[in-house]
């Protein structure tokens, strides 16, 4: 059955979203020129949340994922870490779909 994490209405006043996915992992969705991602949560230079502390998934010019801790920025469409200690790594994506409703499905593995 499809998991729903989010839904396209959810973007409208916020281009990024954490969610907890159905095995308990932490994971996050970005929309960036109409066009939504999903990443897991962990940044691969210390395993931490990109969003710690508390804070928004885009750098203040909304173009890429950034994470708080280090600083280290990320391309949505493909998460290659382009600047920080992580450079040239890669957030674990996630494959999603949108359906007829707006509804945001993560896939099946």
């Amino acid at each position: 059955m499809p998991q729903v994490i989010a839904r396209l209405r959810d973007f409208a006043t916020a281009l990024s979203r954490g969610v907890t996915l159905p095995d308990g992992r932490s994971a996050f969705l970005v929309c960036v020129h109409g066009r939504i991602t999903a990443f897991v949560n962990r940044c691969p230079h210390q395993r931490v949340p990109l969003n710690v502390p508390e804070g928004e998934f885009l750098d203040a010019g909304g173009e890429l994922i950034q994470c708080g801790m280090h600083g280290a920025l990320f391309l949505p469409e493909t998460g290659e870490c382009v600047f920080g200690p992580c450079l040239g790594r890669y957030l674990e994506p996630l494959a999603i779909s949108i359906d007829a409703e707006g509804n945001v499905i993560l896939a099946v593995e």
